[in-house]
């Protein structure tokens, strides 16, 4: 039986049909959801989350953290597939990110160009920050420059690994 299946980011959703099954990773190892799934509400760690769809094929989608809720019920599932019919007992996953894409949409070069333009912010704000007094309102700006930038530069990372191992694939 399918599962529907969302994953949502501020600016949108990434992904809402019909599944076979979902695997994500959280901070008490992978989950694989399918059909009559216990409720549950959990973390979701920086990753890949896979979605098997309802023709077989896999979809990828990198997700740099969020949230996931299942719930199985009658019409839980909604409208999320073609087969659900109402009145049946159905799953429901809904995975809720900060940022997610699919792997298909990323264009490695322009990754690779990312980490190469915040590893020169990085050792710039890095000089700046040496030889300083932490009270210096100027290098306490420069630290959470180096922070948000070592986040984006993980994230690049991420992106860049989940395409490679894709490509190998």
């Amino acid at each position: 039986m399918p599962i529907g299946v969302e994953v949502v980011t501020p600016e949108g959703v990434i992904f809402s049909g019909g599944a076979r099954s979902l695997v994500a990773a959280t901070s008490e190892g992978d989950l694989t959801v399918m059909a009559e799934h216990a409720e549950l509400v959990g973390d979701v760690v920086p990753g890949v989350v896979k979605i098997e769809q309802l023709d077989g094929d896999l979809l990828d989608v990198i997700v740099h953290g969020g949230y996931l809720q299942i719930h199985t019920g009658v019409d839980a599932a909604g409208q999320l597939f073609e087969e659900a019919t109402a009145g049946e007992r159905t799953t429901r996953v809904t995975l809720l990110a900060g940022e997610a894409e699919l792997i298909s949409d990323v264009d490695l070069a322009h990754v690779e160009s990312d980490i190469a333009e915040v590893t020169l912010q990085l050792e710039g704000l890095r000089s700046v920050l040496s030889g300083h007094g932490a009270e210096d309102e100027g290098v306490r700006e420069a630290a959470f420059a180096v922070s948000q930038a070592e986040a984006r530069l993980n994230r690049a990372e991420l992106r860049k690994m989940s395409v490679s191992k894709r490509s190998a694939n």
